[in-house]
C-alpha cells in the first residue's frame, strides 16, 4: 500500500468516525454523545492525516516534475 493512500484513508475514516451517528427507532443520536474527548481526539487525527496527505501529495509531484526535467532538488 502506497503511502498517499494510508493518509487518504487515514483521514477519511477519522472524518466519518468523528461525525458519525447513531439510528434508533425514535431518535438519531451522535455517536459520541457521552463520550465527547474520542471525538475531539478523532477530529485532531484527521486534521493531522489531512495535513501529512497534502504535503506529501506536494511531496510526490514535485519528484515527478524533477524526474521529468531531470533536475535534482538538494
Amino acid at each position: 500500500m502506497k503511502k498517499r493512500n494510508l493518509f487518504m484513508s487515514a483521514t477519511i475514516i477519522c472524518a466519518l468516525l468523528t461525525v458519525s451517528f447513531t439510528f434508533n427507532n425514535n431518535q438519531v443520536s451522535w455517536l459520541w454523545n457521552e463520550n465527547k474527548p474520542v471525538a475531539i481526539i478523532l477530529g485532531i487525527l484527521a486534521v493531522i492525516f489531512g495535513i501529512q496527505w497534502i504535503k506529501f501529495q506536494k511531496l510526490l509531484k514535485n519528484t515527478s516534475e524533477n524526474k521529468n526535467t531531470g533536475k535534482i532538488s538538494g
